[in-house]
């Protein structure tokens, strides 16, 4: 006999000496980990993965409650900055949505491989990571199959960079600044989760 149903049977003993001299009992105690800590299954509030706990933030973000619905639609990639967010809350239909996204995806890539090809520059901060040599068979996330020579691939960004200076110099001013501050993330186009002036634009 343990230790442990030893303090059970004590405590079973306590309970009706107590119910016999009319003594209310203890209320029920939530059981805890080894640690002390409460079960992660019953504590408020308590995500259950990373992704559960970003997906909530979008939804926070656009209005939404945390619905499985709700939680299946935050999953577009649209909704990562104030851009994609802009025109879930001013379209209606979804291919309109992916239609208006991959074009501002598209501006975004010519740009950062404009800036990285010909000009030399990232447009992004590098960050710390650790290298390591690679496997024999294995590949990098970051790395690009392309086949082209270096030459080769100025040349497209430069290309394809002309033909979206080509296609936004058609707009207004004021269109153009709009988009160029949602690309460099200058410009605020949601407020309150309603679109600003330039979130319109």
């Amino acid at each position: 006999m343990g230790k442990g149903s030893k303090t059970r049977t004590r405590a079973v003993k306590l309970a009706k000496k107590a119910e016999l001299a009319g003594v209310p009992g203890l209320a029920p105690v939530e059981r805890r980990e080894k640690d002390g800590r409460i079960r992660r299954s019953t504590k408020p509030g308590y995500e259950r993965t990373e992704a559960d706990a970003a997906l909530r933030a979008r939804c926070r973000q656009m209005g939404w409650k945390a619905r499985p619905e709700d939680m299946a639609k935050a999953r577009v990639q649209s909704l990562e900055c104030d851009a994609g967010r802009v025109l879930h809350l001013l379209c209606d239909r979804p291919d309109e949505v992916a239609r208006l996204w991959s074009a501002f995806a598209g501006l975004c890539g010519a740009h950062a491989a404009y800036a990285k090809r010909y000009l030399g520059v990232r447009l992004h901060a590098k960050t710390a990571k650790i290298e390591m040599l690679v496997e024999r068979f294995e590949i990098s996330g970051d790395d690009d199959l392309d086949l082209r020579s270096e030459e080769e691939k100025a040349r497209a960004a430069v290309t394809n960079w002309m033909r979206w200076q080509g296609d936004l110099g058609q707009l207004d001013r004021w269109q153009q600044a709009t988009i160029w501050g949602a690309v460099r993330e200058q410009t605020a186009l949601i407020r309150d989760r309603q679109a600003t002036d330039e979130g319109r634009g």
